[in-house]
């Protein structure tokens, strides 16, 4: 079974009565429950206590109006459930869900990982209103982009630039990636017209040119090499179209070692207000290099990952470059593994492939695994190679 990619989504006005189908279905067939709110936190404590068990999976909570508010999800679910009526609220926002909730309704799974991804999907499925983080109509994603026109500069674009010779991420698209964006022309030195301006370097000009004067106050304060007023050559702009680049691709980080060491040399010469705005510049460039990061992190994981289903059966995830592409069952018959054969070859073709691009519904998918295998190491000690996975199919099917 291979994992879809579409998010299905569902008229706002229709009344909610169960999660829906799943893209893990082969590892996650579930049953939903259904437990309606008795009045008093003791009376539901103890409804949640003799109904709900204490098992990885996800669950929601339901409105007066029979919609699906909030979903979350937890490696055990009465335990969750139970945190949520203490009669003092650990937040504001657990306060105003317990208060909205009429009815609590989840689903089991076999495996932490599988009510991670479960919820994933819900939350993209549903768009509970209470719901931020991986919610599409309240987080949105941008790529950071290098390019446009002979002096190339940073910018971010919601969708990959034709017009970009070099593209990175995607990246959450809030105000502060686009400050950072900014900050990265500052740094490198790179124009950022938003007007048409003319591009003269200085190894471009004849005998008789005349001379040149920036076209805004970048030029005069050093955060641009200043191309529209001949200031520097071709050359010298490429090398550091080249240096921004290497700095986005995670190979150098002398831009942040300069900036720290500049805003140490200020702050000791008491020019304080120098020292912030590098400062400033330290923190966004350094946050933005770790999104980066994490995403490259995340596109280091090509493996199948054996995992748990919800009766003790094994499944296999086939997980390329941050996204599983696929959920199998164990190759544990012969035609068990002829099929998962097929959806080898399909995922990880022998042949080899082009790299998979990173659409912006899929990074929190790719995010989310980083920090499984980060947060349980553990785990990686039982992934499988995809020559692994087809050699044991190769055994068990007698190939």
């Amino acid at each position: 079974m291979t994992a879809s990619t579409n998010v299905i989504s569902f008229p706002d006005n229709t009344d909610f009565d169960s999660f829906g189908p799943s893209s893990w279905a082969t590892a996650y067939k579930a049953c939903m429950t259904r437990l309606p709110l008795p009045a008093g936190n003791a009376a539901t404590r103890q409804s949640i206590r003799e109904q709900c068990p204490a098992t990885p999976g996800v669950y929601g909570m339901i409105g007066v109006d029979q919609q699906l508010i909030y979903v979350g999800q937890s490696k055990s679910l009465r335990h969750r459930l139970l945190s949520y009526f203490t009669g003092e609220p650990a937040s504001a926002k657990v306060g105003r869900i317990v208060e909205e909730a009429k009815s609590l309704v989840w689903e089991r799974s076999g495996h932490e990982l599988t009510a991670l991804l479960r919820e994933l999907e819900l939350i993209r499925r549903w768009q509970p209103r209470l719901n931020v983080r991986g919610n599409p109509t309240r987080t949105r994603q941008a790529y950071v982009c290098i390019g446009r026109g002979p002096a190339a500069h940073a910018y971010l674009s919601i969708k990959p630039s034709i017009s970009a010779k070099h593209t990175f991420g995607p990246v959450p698209a809030g105000r502060q990636y686009r400050r950072r964006a900014c900050r990265l022309n500052d740094c490198f030195g790179l124009r950022d017209c938003r007007r048409p301006s003319e591009v003269l370097f200085s190894d471009q000009l004849g005998l008789f040119s005349e001379e040149h004067e920036a076209k805004c106050i970048r030029g005069a304060v050093g955060t641009c090499l200043a191309p529209c007023a001949t200031a520097c050559s071709r050359a010298e702009y490429d090398d550091r179209i080249v240096a921004a680049v290497e700095f986005l691709s995670g190979r150098a980080a002398t831009v942040l070692h300069r900036i720290e060491k500049e805003m140490k040399s200020a702050a000791e010469g008491q020019q304080f207000e120098l020292a912030a705005r590098l400062r400033d510049a330290h923190e966004d460039l350094a946050r933005l290099s770790a999104s980066l990061q994490r995403l490259r992190e995340a596109r280091r994981h090509t493996f199948v990952y054996p995992v748990l289903g919800l009766v003790g059966k094994e499944n296999w995830y086939l997980i390329r470059e941050g996204q599983i592409m696929g959920v199998e069952r164990a190759p544990h018959t012969e035609r068990a593994s002829a099929h998962c054969l097929k959806a080898l070859d399909v995922v990880f073709p022998q042949n080899g492939c082009l790299p998979l691009p990173v659409a912006p519904e899929h990074l929190d998918m790719a995010l989310l695994l980083a920090r499984w295998f980060r947060e349980h190491p553990e785990e990686l000690e039982a992934v499988l190679s995809a020559e692994e996975a087809r050699d044991l199919c190769n055994s068990r099917s007698g190939g």
